[in-house]
């Protein structure tokens, strides 16, 4: 196969400037949208790297191992696995239920299922909490609730612990739940965000504010903290790097967890997480599947560091 220099030079190029864009993306809302999709540009890359190492395109090919690189470096971390522990004194869960979810008793018996000591549920409306109530209300006594009927941030906590004391707070518009917990003699504080998403200009600037803010709430505690939800950003996002450096937080990942969208039956990103300080040592970490949700639930396993 014979193609001109100038052409090799194209593609090329066209495949660095993308590997470049998930590393800067400038504030630019649709370089912010294509970054999700690193992984992605990571195959399509080493695809054209081996088509066009056969074909002796040189300059191609030195071009695409180029863009390999830079995609690997952003994606390869996310595929560490947890070194895990059969002891965990505490079972976090995080599910995003989807507001129209035509399954919610399936969905909730899922949820059920999991037997979480402490959840959170997003995309929380008024048509979920009769359910709700009646499957965990002696299970999970303590509740904080901030359903909205329209769409898509409302917002719960549900624990078999004591609540001591909590704040429904308002950023960007849209509800996070800070809950102080007693467990077993230990504060612990649980923060439930629901960001949102990076589709429009305006919403990537105002889900970073979220982030930001909620990293200062999480940094202000001396307790260990758990901060968890729908963030609607990708693990190697600088925003994201940022939240978890500025909050002292780290992620609970076991693998390459992708959470969203279901649509096609498998998800293709990661946007949903649990993330915690130091305090608590993670000893697992999976994915669960929630009838007519649109999202993979989280549930993580803690052990106390002092224990």
């Amino acid at each position: 196969m014979k193609i001109p220099n100038w052409l090799q030079y194209s593609i090329g190029l066209l495949l660095l400037l993308l590997s470049l864009s998930h590393w800067f993306p400038l504030g630019i809302w649709t370089l912010e949208l294509l970054s999700a999709f690193a992984h992605f540009s990571l195959v399509l890359s080493i695809l054209i790297a081996v088509i066009s190492g056969i074909f002796r395109l040189w300059i191609l090919t030195t071009l695409s191992i180029v863009a390999v690189g830079l995609c690997a470096s952003l994606v390869l971390p996310q595929f560490s696995d947890l070194d895990g522990s059969d002891r965990s004194d505490l079972i976090i869960a995080h599910f995003n239920v989807l507001h129209s979810n035509p399954s919610q008793e399936s969905a909730i018996a899922e949820i059920a299922a999991c037997n979480a000591d402490i959840f959170t549920i997003q995309e929380l409306n008024a048509t979920w909490m009769p359910l709700l109530d009646s499957i965990f209300a002696e299970s999970h006594p303590y509740t904080i609730a901030a359903p909205w009927d329209t769409c898509c941030y409302g917002i719960g906590i549900f624990s078999k612990f004591p609540i001591t004391s909590y704040e429904v707070l308002d950023i960007e518009n849209t509800p996070v739940i800070v809950a102080h917990l007693l467990v077993n003699e230990l504060d612990i504080t649980a923060i439930s965000i629901h960001t949102l998403p990076p589709v429009f200009p305006n919403e990537t600037e105002e889900r970073n504010k979220q982030l930001k803010i909620v990293a200062e709430i999480a940094q202000s505690f001396i307790q260990p903290v758990i901060v968890l939800g729908d963030f609607n950003v990708v693990p190697w996002d600088a925003s994201f790097k940022s939240f978890l450096e500025n909050g002292r937080l780290s992620t609970v990942r076991d693998g390459f967890q992708a959470t969203f969208p279901m649509d096609f039956g498998f998800p293709l990103i990661p946007i949903d997480y649990i993330t915690h300080s130091e305090g608590l040592i993670p000893t697992s970490c999976e994915s669960v599947s929630i009838p007519g949700s649109d999202h993979l639930g989280l549930v993580a396993g803690f052990a106390f560091k002092d224990q």
